[in-house]
């Protein structure tokens, strides 16, 4: 009993949070039972016992997360980095191969994407570089950590995984233009970045070009790249302001839409629920941005505000990147929707960083 009492103290503070992130697995749940009907019939029991699964482990990390002391991962900073690569090459080894990718590990019946953990790693390792005062040094102020950075992104690119590797980049670079390094390493960066690009080109599967040439012009492609981006763009469109109604979506029921209880549940949504049901969604997640970006203010340890700014980036860019996946305002780069879309590892992740926040929180009210 005292320790219910306790959580709920806890919590009490932030429940705005706990109750918008429940709701989200509510969305979740029904989204995802939407999204695995064919031609009216539903085809999904497997998935959705599984997402429960998920989602009951997730809030028990959560909890168990809560109550660790932040200042702990400072200490293991380097030991969570150094494990999180060894979990990646692991599955060089022992993974298990879908759609053409060697990316998870099997656990119990369960499969886990340990790359997703590399997102927690670098959040936690970066948060450690640049709590600290800048020594204006440009190997030891830059190169050093972004070459932890660059490592990680590489092996989780070769697996191949070109979402997750840019979503570990972009983390890492955004925290590191909200740091006190000199912001000129950066510029100089962007523009070898821009000058090499095209050399990059070379180095993507040819599905990966594809998407990226979708990206600009569906229409070159409407049956093959450039069809999971029109689908999505009729969907959205035919939702209108209220939306169809529950397992009324057209292009959702009728199998026009491939990977829908992934990322592109939020295409799900919006032809369901139309505008307004996209603008509750989105809402939520404003909520939960909000409680954390307003957090930074009262934050004095260097490292606890890296670090919640880190969580905040990471969920920030999630719900941007693959929303605008969606829109078509951005390539198909495999992103799931934060909290909603199906699958445990990107799930528990957040969790974990979500548990990291509250802790940090109870320190600073």
């Amino acid at each position: 009993m005292n320790f219910l009492k306790r959580i709920s103290k806890e919590f009490r503070g932030l429940k705005t949070i706990v109750l918008s992130v429940a709701s989200f697995n509510l969305i979740s749940i029904t989204s995802l039972y939407s999204s695995l009907h064919q031609q009216g019939q539903f085809v999904g029991e497997d998935f959705i016992s599984k997402q429960l699964t998920w989602i009951a482990i997730s809030w028990i990390v959560f909890i168990i997360f809560n109550f660790i002391n932040y200042r702990l991962y400072y200490n293991l900073s380097f030991i969570i980095y150094t494990f999180g690569v060894v979990l990646i090459g692991a599955v060089y080894f022992t993974g298990h191969t879908a759609m053409g990718a060697q990316r998870w590990i099997s656990i119990g019946g369960l499969t886990f994407q340990p790359s997703e953990l590399s997102k927690i790693a670098i959040i936690i390792i970066m948060a450690r570089f640049f709590s600290h005062s800048p020594a204006n040094s440009f190997l030891k102020d830059f190169c050093l950590p972004f070459s932890l950075v660059g490592l990680s992104a590489f092996m989780i690119f070769s697996q191949p995984d070109l979402g997750t590797a840019m979503m570990v980049v972009l983390i890492a670079f955004c925290l590191g233009l909200f740091s006190k390094i000199n912001k000129k390493y950066f510029i100089l960066v962007l523009a070898g970045l821009l000058i090499t690009a095209p050399l990059g080109w070379n180095f993507l599967k040819s599905y990966q070009k594809k998407r990226l040439t979708a990206f600009i012009n569906p229409n070159v492609d409407p049956l093959g790249s450039g069809y999971t981006i029109i689908q999505s763009k009729i969907a959205i469109g035919s939702g209108q302001i209220f939306g169809k109604g529950f397992l009324a979506g057209t292009q959702n029921q009728f199998n026009f839409l491939p990977e829908r209880h992934t990322d592109f549940i939020f295409t799900v949504i919006a032809e369901e629920w139309g505008f307004l049901g996209s603008f509750f969604l989105l809402f939520l997640y404003w909520l939960i941005l909000k409680k954390i970006f307003d957090k930074l203010k009262k934050i004095r340890d260097p490292f606890a505000y890296y670090l919640t700014l880190g969580i905040g980036i990471y969920f920030f860019l999630h719900i941007f990147i693959n929303i605008g996946m969606t829109l078509g305002i951005f390539p198909v780069v495999g992103l799931p929707l934060l909290f909603v879309s199906y699958g445990g590892s990107h799930l528990i992740s957040s969790f974990i960083l979500l548990g990291i926040f509250f802790n940090i929180s109870r320190n600073y009210n």
